[in-house]
C-alpha cells in the first residue's frame, strides 16, 4: 500500500555576521510577539471571560506592523506560525486537563529561549546555497540528498549551541517493504548496567554520555550561577553550558541510531517490554508520621536513579528502533514486562530477588546473567503472543 509520509531533513548553515545578527533580531520578535499575543489571551479572559483565537489575532497582524513597524523585518508567514505555536500550546493545555494529567499553562518566554522560525510554505528544494525569505543567500553543508520524489513542505531555521542548522520538513510517497521472513527474533532487556542485553548472548554496555560530562557540566553551572545576571561573563558561560549539552545530545542521538542499526541488521523481529518509562521517573511520594513529620522517602537515590534513565534514553531508542523497523519490513513488538526478570526462562518458576543480585539461579540448575535470563523470557513472551489464535 502506497501512502505519503512525512521526514526532515537537517543540514548545517553557515550565516554572513550580519545574517546572524539579522535572524537574532527575528528571533527577539518572534519571541516579543509570542508574550503579547499569550498576555492579550489571558487578559482578555480575566477581564470578561472572552477567549481570543489565533484567526483574531492573525487578522491583527497588519494593524500591529502599523503600530509597531519593526515587525516588517519578519516574514509574514514567519509571525503567523508564532501564533500558530502558540493556539497549540493552549489547545494542548486544555487537552492535558480534560485528560486529568498536568496541565502545563502556556509561559512567557524569556530572553534567549526562542531559537527557531518557521516558514509554513517553503517550497525550494535544499542546495549548496539557500535563499531564505528577509535573511537572503546562505551557504548549506548539503550532506545527504533529497529525494526526487520529496516535496519540501516547510523549512525552518535553528540555532543550537551556537550553531544554523536549516530543517527541511518534506512529504514523500513511502512504498512498505514486503514483510520479510522474520528470521532470528530477538527478546531485549533494556537496562543500566548494559544498555540491552538480547536473548542471543550479546549485550552493548550504557555509554553514560551525560555521566562523563557531569563534572564539566556542574563547573560550568556553578560558574554561571556566580556571574552576575545578564553580564558578558554570564552569556559567555551560558553558551558554554548549551554546548555541553548539546555535545551530550549528539553523542546520544549518534548511539541509539547505531544500536537500532545493529539490531535490525542481525533481526527481523524484535520483541521488548512495554516499560512505563514516564512512570518510572516518577518522585516517590513524601511519608509521613502520625504528627505530620516527614520521614526519608529515598528521595535522593530516587533523583540519581532517574537521571540514569534519562541519560540512557529508553524511550528516543525505541521510538528510532519502531520507525526503522517499519521502513525495513521488520517487526518489533512489546510484551508485557510483569516476571521476566524473576521468572526462570529454563522452567518458568518465579526466583525472587533484588536489583543488587545480577545472577539468576535456579533450583533445576539454570545459571545466567540476570539480564540475559529476562531476555529470554521476552523473547519466549513475544513468540507464545504471535503463535496464539486471535
Amino acid at each position: 500500500m502506497d501512502f505519503v509520509i512525512r521526514r526532515s531533513y537537517k543540514y548545517r548553515i553557515y550565516p554572513t555576521k550580519a545574517q546572524i545578527s539579522t535572524m537574532e533580531n527575528q528571533f527577539s520578535m518572534c519571541r516579543h510577539l509570542y508574550n503579547r499575543s499569550l498576555a492579550e489571551r489571558t487578559d482578555a479572559y480575566k477581564k470578561d471571560g472572552t477567549t481570543v483565537t489565533y484567526n483574531q489575532q492573525q487578522n491583527s497582524l497588519p494593524e500591529l506592523k502599523k503600530e509597531r513597524p519593526w515587525y516588517k523585518g519578519v516574514y509574514s508567514q514567519v509571525l503567523q506560525d508564532v501564533l500558530r505555536r502558540l493556539d497549540n500550546a493552549y489547545q494542548a493545555f486544555f487537552r492535558r486537563a480534560k485528560a486529568g494529567g498536568k496541565p502545563g499553562f502556556p509561559k512567557f518566554r524569556k530572553r534567549g529561549q526562542w531559537n527557531s522560525i518557521t516558514y509554513p510554505q517553503y517550497r525550494k528544494r535544499p542546495a549548496s546555497v539557500i535563499t531564505v525569505p528577509k535573511i537572503g543567500r546562505m551557504r548549506l553543508v548539503y550532506h545527504r540528498e533529497l529525494p526526487e520524489d520529496a516535496t519540501v513542505k516547510t523549512l525552518t531555521i535553528t540555532r543550537e549551541a551556537g550553531r544554523w542548522f536549516a530543517c527541511f520538513s518534506a512529504e514523500l510517497p513511502f512504498v512498505a517493504e514486503p514483510e520479510q521472513g522474520l528470521t532470528e527474533p530477538l527478546g531485549i532487556d533494556l537496562g543500566l548496567i548494559d544498555f540491552f542485553h538480547a536473548s542471543d548472548g550479546s549485550h552493548v554496555p550504557v555509554p553514560k554520555h551525560l555521566r562523563k560530562k557531569e563534572k564539566q557540566l556542574g563547573r560550568l553551572q556553578r560558574r554561571l550561577a556566580k556571574a552576575e545576571k545578564r553580564s558578558e561573563k554570564y552569556y559567555r558561560l551560558l553558551r558554554a553550558v548549551r554546548k555541553c549539552h548539546y555535545r551530550i545530545k549528539c553523542r546520544r542521538s549518534d548511539f541509539l541510531h547505531k544500536t537500532a542499526n545493529g539490531l535490525l541488521k542481525k533481526s527481523g523481529l524484535i520483541f521488548y517490554e512495554d516499560l512505563r518509562i514516564a512512570n518510572m521517573m516518577r518522585r516517590p511520594k513524601p511519608k509521613q508520621d502520625e504528627d505530620g513529620k516527614y520521614l526519608p522517602n529515598n528521595a535522593s537515590a530516587k533523583a540519581g536513579l532517574n537521571k540514569s534513565l534519562a541519560d540512557a534514553g529508553w524511550g528516543r531508542f525505541l521510538e528510532i528502533l519502531k520507525y526503522k523497523s517499519r521502513h525495513l519490513g521488520k517487526k518489533t513488538l512489546a510484551v508485557p514486562p510483569q516476571y521476566t526478570s524473576q521468572k526462570c526462562s529454563a522452567c518458568g518458576e518465579i526466583v525472587k530477588k533484588s536489583l543488587a543480585v545480577r545472577t539468576h539461579r535456579c533450583a533445576c540448575g539454570f545459571v545466567a546473567n540476570r539480564d540475559l535470563n529476562a531476555a529470554l523470557n521476552i523473547l519466549r513472551i513475544g513468540m507464545d503472543t504471535l503463535q496464539a489464535p486471535t
